[in-house]
């Protein structure tokens, strides 16, 4: 698989991110190219992959592309479907979009139609090979062609197969928009060890190596989230004190308010597209 040609349309930070975990994971560095029409990020994209092929139109990108990876904003994927539809369809490669809220249907029939398309949602730390995409393939994806997108987005952490287009909301509302959940606790964390005395870099070392071993424990265990939170909370001890007030507080409601207004989001920003 190695041996085929990829081309990214767009080489923002989940473009350069997909193609530092290809060339990681065995891609040879001359079958990646990199289209991009913004010139100073173009000069960026040639020192950091100087080995690879970087350009500013797609055509010679394109005539030898077997898969060809949509890695532009949202509000630019009609455009950039549009200027590259006659050559997918004398080409006809796969097609993998990472673009949040545009349908399926939409990139078919903006590329011209019956093309061979999985959409996908990865996460932001995939920039640090750590991330999780769910991804869904429309009836033209062949098995091997499956398998191809299963390691492109493999080679950036975990990458799981979701049985209708559909769930990609909630694949969004959990791990598309969790890192940011995660992050909002972990500002919350080191604010509340400084009002106890800490001081910001104590703080942060306490609280990311805190949650660093917490996902790393969990991710080892067979047991629960709630079986592995009850070990750690000791009758009439402190983290007992502290999940109490989270729980008169509504904490586990609100999360699940939040999420599921993140899907209801990611539901609305498609409804254009359809």
């Amino acid at each position: 698989m190695q041996n085929l040609n990829i081309v990214f349309i767009g080489g923002g930070n989940m473009g350069q991110a997909l193609a530092s975990g290809l060339l990681n994971s065995g891609w040879h560095s001359d079958n990646i190219s990199i289209v991009d029409n913004d010139q100073s990020l173009i000069s960026k994209l040639k020192e950091k992959f100087p080995s690879c092929h970087v350009y500013s139109q797609t055509e010679a990108a394109l005539n030898i592309a077997d898969v060809v990876v949509l890695a532009v904003k949202p509000q630019t994927m009609q455009a950039a479907c549009e200027q590259i539809a006659a050559q997918c369809q004398i080409k006809r490669p796969l097609i993998i979009s990472i673009a949040a809220g545009v349908l399926i249907n939409s990139i078919d029939a903006w590329l011209g139609g019956q093309l061979p398309i999985v959409r996908c949602m990865p996460n932001t730390p995939a920039l640090v090979q750590s991330g999780v995409t769910g991804l869904f393939a429309n009836s033209e994806v062949s098995k091997n062609q499956r398998e191809l997108a299963y390691d492109i987005l493999g080679s950036v952490g975990t990458a799981l197969w979701i049985e209708k287009e559909s769930l990609l909301d909630a694949v969004t509302a959990i791990s598309g928009s969790g890192p940011a959940y995660f992050f909002y606790l972990i500002e919350a964390m080191i604010e509340a060890g400084q009002q106890l005395g800490l001081n910001e870099a104590e703080s942060r070392e306490l609280t990311i190596a805190t949650a660093t071993g917490a996902a790393k424990l969990i991710s080892e265990s067979d047991q629960s989230a709630q079986a592995l939170r009850l070990a750690v909370t000791s009758k009439g001890g402190t983290t007992e004190a502290a999940i109490n007030t989270l729980q008169q507080h509504d904490m586990k409601n609100i999360i699940e308010s939040a999420i599921k207004n993140a899907a209801k989001r990611s539901q609305q920003l498609s409804k254009p597209n359809k």
